[in-house]
């Protein structure tokens, strides 16, 4: 097991308490006929509604309770929302909902759409944009490709940052951490300029010095600073008509990262271990254990920037809404990966990209409460993405001595030789896209429609070795064949299959996804809904694979039924909402690691995932409300011959060199998530409050490594985040813990690249989510 922390039975404990206290308050609760939740409005069918209102599977997380849990990011909001995972890896960022979601490639549109404001922000990269100053964030389960888009086949994440006010309002918030010495700065000015003018700013700052210790460089890794600011004007001339002008900038750096090597072991009893063979040929070892401890030499680095223009434009006309979303987003980031993942020099990989994208909806709502309601409109989007990374082998690598003394005599003419590959895409697409609700009666609605897009993209490829000293290129053959023999890296210099590594394609898809949900109201606190829908994923093409027959991947397609109830309980003080799902994925998209120095791209035939999903709030008391989730997760790949075995495994699948995952689970796959959630303000005096909450989710066991090795199976794990303190008209203080428990959770783990085909090892790097970490903060508004 990669992760060695039993289960922690105060969670169960915990858990168990809360449950039980919430029965005995709930019951107290009866006797207070004037309590009722607060509803929760939603915007994920682009109109404002309540969320019990909504016949889909859909949780919110209000932008008061992002504040207040220090929600910064993806990986700190998926905490709170069931069946929801977040990672990053050696190479990307990646979000799955209900088991699905986009695996290591540049290449992918994520199976997850996130949108903030309604602009898609569809890249990996865009994962790691910090959250601040937010109104709310949405999570939408399952295929949303009606109103969302195409390529939303998982789910959809729908965030709203917040908008300017009618009244002057400031607001400034600082957070210290102590142990890992992180500090966060939020500062928010908004209000009137004139009698139809609002504004609003926000900034943030966050620096850490990091959790990880490297023990070769003497230094705290991953060191971290971001800055981010966000300008909002609103104005509307006239009551019919309104402007919304939002923009944003990013900039995150980090040096280091929260990676170790966690496994190393041999493939034949008494032979030597990876760390065993380095300390052999004089080089810095490495102790494979999981103590957030880490070796690596190379200085490595992550420089982020991410810009976003957003104009929303209303117009009222006749009672219908016109809206138009234009967006302007584009990032740029430079790499430099110390991909051995150890203090010996052998593997600097050096990564850029720049992406650059242009959207535009149009579309008109009618009225709400008649017999027949709809939305419908046109959307356009293009993109054009540029990808290049740099493997460099310096003239002071220690790689080709290693491969002489292990045997490969013609290694030494790889000193002051790299590989470099260059990627470029673009895509153009435009939709249409509608949809009508019928209300045959009060109680009876049929919802019904449809997508259709139209994509056209064009790519192209190259890898070419080449000196790191002068940058010069080289067709030298012999240098060409042992890339290949080494990082099975297939370049214009050697190439088995004879097409060279100088590709290019172009692809047209013309998806056409339709959408029918019956919703019928057994009264007006129980509506129930059976929906059908099907998704559609983009193809394209593949920056990072070694083979040049990898280039191309093909469309992925879902089609999924789900059948649900929504319930209101004591009068209004409870929810209670279930659904059942059952999605079919075909040609899911697949990256997984190929040994060397690259990920293979592909499709799984055929998937199922299926499972219940549980949630809601209670209202026990004045002042006193509980949330709760549950999910079960059934995944099942029914047709994947043509997996890339981990190490170790025997092949058997549709290629000599390829290994048969039907009937297993993917990675990231938990049978259980459970959340709960207790939000508590009491008075104090007049004037001041006591204020706190307690947050549990305990995940269940699950694989997380990318080639799905046994060895990657974690234990289940519970996360416990808490804060308490007081707070005044003008002023708060609190103490915020996460991870309470301080459980070492393993999120993703690979094999450390040429572990095996040179070593003879399996030797896993894993990321390592964050210990318990305690914050101080205060607040003064204005």
């Amino acid at each position: 097991m990669l992760r060695h922390t039993p289960f922690s039975s105060r969670s169960l404990t915990i858990a168990i308490a809360l449950t039980c206290g919430a029965s005995a308050t709930a019951i107290q609760a009866q006797e207070s006929p004037d309590l009722r939740l607060e509803e929760m409005i939603v915007t994920s069918q682009k109109i404002a509604e309540n969320i019990q209102d909504v016949p889909i599977s859909v949780t919110a997380v209000s932008g008061e309770k992002l504040a207040d849990a220090g929600i910064d990011n993806l990986e700190d909001l998926t905490a709170y929302l069931p069946n929801i995972h977040f990672t990053e890896s050696g190479f990307s960022t990646q979000v799955r909902v209900r088991g699905i979601g986009s695996d290591n490639s540049q290449g992918f549109e994520q199976s997850v759409g996130m949108y903030i404001d309604g602009i898609h922000h569809g890249r990996a990269q865009l994962f790691r944009v910090p959250m601040m100053d937010m109104k709310r964030a949405e999570l939408l389960r399952g295929p949303q490709s009606t109103l969302f888009g195409k390529n939303s086949v998982a789910g959809a994440l729908n965030l709203t940052t917040a908008t300017p006010t009618e009244e002057f309002e400031a607001k400034l918030t600082a957070s210290h951490e102590m142990e890992h010495e992180q500090n966060e700065l939020n500062a928010m000015v908004s209000g009137p300029l004139s009698d139809n003018f609002r504004a609003r700013l926000a900034v943030r700052t966050y620096e850490e010095d990091g959790y990880f210790y490297n023990t070769y460089k003497g230094v705290d890794e991953p060191n971290t600073d971001e800055t981010a600011a966000r300008v909002v004007l609103d104005w509307t001339p006239t009551d019919a008509l309104s402007f919304l002008l939002k923009a944003e900038k990013n900039e995150f750096e980090t040096k280091g990262r929260a990676i170790e090597i966690t496994r190393d072991v041999p493939l034949t009893d008494g032979a030597s271990t990876y760390s065993e063979w380095l300390s052999l040929l004089n080089q810095p070892t490495f102790e494979p254990n999981l103590d957030y401890q880490r070796q690596t030499d190379i200085s490595e680095f992550s420089d982020n920037e991410i810009t976003n223009l957003t104009l929303t434009t209303n117009y009222d006309f006749n009672d219908h809404t016109l809206t138009f979303v234009t967006g302007k987003l584009g990032f740029d980031y430079t790499e430099l990966c110390d991909c051995d993942f150890t203090a010996a020099e052998i593997l600097e990989l050096e990564l850029f990209e720049d992406y650059d994208q242009f959207s535009q909806e149009i579309r008109i709502t009618s009225p709400l409460g008649e017999t027949v309601e709809w939305v419908g409109g046109v959307f356009y989007q293009d993109y054009d993405q540029i990808f290049e990374d740099r493997l460099s082998l310096r003239s002071t690598n220690a790689l080709p001595p290693i491969l002489v003394a292990n045997g490969v005599s013609a290694a030494g003419i790889l000193a002051d030789t790299g590989a470099a590959r260059d990627f470029e895409q673009n895509s153009e697409a435009w939709a249409i896209f509608g949809r009508v609700k019928i209300n045959f009666m009060d109680e009876l609605s049929l919802i019904l429609g449809a997508r259709y897009t139209e994509e056209k993209k064009t790519a192209s490829k190259r890898i070419f070795l080449y000196q790191p000293s002068s940058g010069a290129e080289t067709a030298n053959a012999s240098l060409g064949g042992l890339y290949w023999g080494v990082f099975q890296l297939e370049s214009e210099a050697f190439s088995p299959t004879g097409m060279g590594h100088n590709v290019s394609g172009s692809r047209k898809e013309t998806p056409f996804d339709p959408l029918a949900i019956l919703e019928y109201n057994i009264n007006d606190d129980v509506m129930t809904y059976f929906s059908y829908t099907t998704g559609s994923k983009a193809g394209g093409f593949d920056p990072r694979s070694n083979n040049a027959a990898s280039f191309e991947f093909e469309n992925e397609d879902s089609t999924a039924y789900e059948a649900g109830i929504k319930t209101t309980l004591a009068d209004g003080r409870g929810e209670l909402n279930a659904a059942v799902y059952r999605t079919n994925y075909q040609n899911l998209q697949i990256s997984q690691f190929d040994g060397g120095v690259g990920f293979n791209v592909g499709n799984a035939k055929d998937t199922v995932v299926q499972g219940v999903e549980i949630d809601g709030r209670w209202l026990l008391a004045d002042g006193l409300t509980a949330s709760y989730g549950v999910s079960l997760l059934d995944f099942n790949y029914k047709n994947f011959r043509n997996g890339n075995c981990y190490v170790g495994q025997t092949p058997d699948g549709v290629t000599p060199t390829t290994c048969n995952y039907t009937g297993k689970r993917g990675v990231y796959t938990p049978e259980y998530t459970i959340n709960l959630s207790l939000d508590y303000l009491r008075a104090i005096t007049n004037e001041i409050n006591f204020v706190g909450f307690i947050d549990i989710q305990q995940v269940d066991g699950h694989n997380v490594h990318v080639n799905l090795d046994p060895t990657g199976e974690i234990d289940a794990y519970t996360m416990l985040n808490m804060r308490v303190g007081v707070e005044g008209d003008r002023w708060a203080v609190g103490l915020l813990g996460k991870n309470l428990l301080d459980e070492e959770v393993i999120s993703y783990s690979a094999n450390a690249p040429l572990s095996d085909s040179s070593f003879g090892t399996n030797t896993h790097y894993s990321f390592i989510r964050r210990p318990m970490t305690l914050a101080l903060e205060g607040t003064i508004r204005f």
